[in-house]
């Protein structure tokens, strides 16, 4: 009688579990939310509601095409059918494991190993698009500030919130100046990590994360990416800039045709502060994606300044419940699509551009 192999356990694997868990764990914890959300949706307007979910698929194509143009910029495959559930991922795992955004690193990187894409080239990529996603937020981020200020409704935990979000964006911003300025320590760092990471690995009696020679196909990597972004025209980053800065009027249009929807029409001081704060809350916030907190903060905010307290919760509601849990749903959904077909874009025949070499997976401990 044969014997049945054991399933083998890996870090992958581990990794999904846990993701599972907190997926399965905010859905329990919040059911009464999204029983009040679907309760205050088939009260709204059936016909700006279905606009604003319109509105969103959009928004999660131009997300897509925003990767895209990164992408093409350092000469990566951009195809938009990986893209788009990639970027569904990469904002579940945004939440599910909160870390202001880079968390979300990880399944794209993840991805680029499967595919033997270079994954330094992929980090530097990443690393524009937050920058770019920070640094356009921070445009309508301060409009709502300076409306708040003026209204005098701009509170001490909203100031705090954005000057974290503003060290982090300058952390970013500052990191890839002194790569783009001194290529060669940036290798350097990376070498250095790769000692460090080494001997914690032998104190902790484990074998590392990354071989020595992966970390210097990494630091390759890097340096090849920074040599690819300083060999290009500035005005290739006019597309990235363009798709980052419509993503935001996007989601201020969404907000809009939300309260339009329960016959609510605010003005656009009060659509931008109002979009502002729950998206500085969803990056800066205690709880994953600001549960609870982007609610509580956002009906302060559209109360003070001037909305009825039952419209303002209607529609804070309304607009989460079609720009948050919808989202971080399908997010998990293709979570579960990207498991079950693990070749995915292996052997693509519609690559735009070829790939290059990197480091490939280890094995897991």
């Amino acid at each position: 009688m044969a014997v049945r192999a054991r399933p083998k356990i890996t870090f992958q694997g581990i990794i999904y579990l846990l993701l599972a868990a907190a997926f399965a764990y905010s859905i329990y914890t919040y059911r009464d939310q999204l029983v009040d959300i679907f309760q205050v949706l088939r009260e709204g307007l059936w016909l700006p509601l279905l606009a604003t979910l319109l509105v969103l698929v959009v928004a999660i194509y131009n997300q897509a095409t925003l990767y895209a143009s990164i992408y093409r910029l350092f000469e990566l495959p951009s195809l938009k059918r990986e893209l788009v559930p990639l970027y569904l991922v990469r904002r579940f795992v945004t939440v599910a494991a909160p870390s202001g955004g880079f968390s979300g690193w990880v399944p794209v990187i993840q991805f680029a190993r499967r595919r033997d894409i270079a994954v330094g080239t992929v980090f530097i990529a990443n690393l524009v698009y937050t920058i770019l996603w920070y640094s356009t937020f921070f445009v309508f981020l301060l409009l709502g500030l300076i409306y708040l200020f003026l209204s005098h409704d701009l509170q001490w935990f909203e100031i705090s919130a954005a000057l974290v979000m503003l060290v982090a964006d300058l952390i970013m911003i500052v990191g890839l100046a002194l790569a783009w300025a001194a290529p060669r320590t940036l290798s350097q760092v990376v070498r250095w990590l790769a000692v460090v990471v080494e001997r914690a690995s032998g104190w902790l009696k484990r074998r590392p994360p990354l071989t020595p020679a992966q970390f210097e196909t990494f630091a390759a990597d890097l340096t090849r990416a920074v040599a690819q972004m300083r060999g290009r025209d500035w005005r290739g980053l006019l597309a990235p800039v363009g798709h980052a800065l419509l993503n935001e009027t996007l989601h201020i249009l969404m907000f809009y045709l939300v309260a339009l929807a329960f016959r609510v029409h605010l003005h656009f001081g009060v659509l931008v502060a109002a979009y502002s704060i729950s998206i500085l809350f969803f990056v800066v916030s205690p709880t994953p994606g600001g549960l609870g907190f982007v609610e509580g903060t956002l009906i302060l905010v559209l109360t003070t300044l001037g909305v009825r307290a039952h419209a303002a919760t209607v529609i804070t509601l309304a607009y989460r419940g079609i720009t948050f849990w919808l989202p971080f749903i399908l997010g998990f959904v293709a979570l579960r699509w990207f498991r079950q077909h693990p070749g995915v874009g292996a052997e693509s025949e519609e690559t735009d551009l070829p790939l290059p070499s990197s480091l490939t997976a280890s094995d897991d401990p």
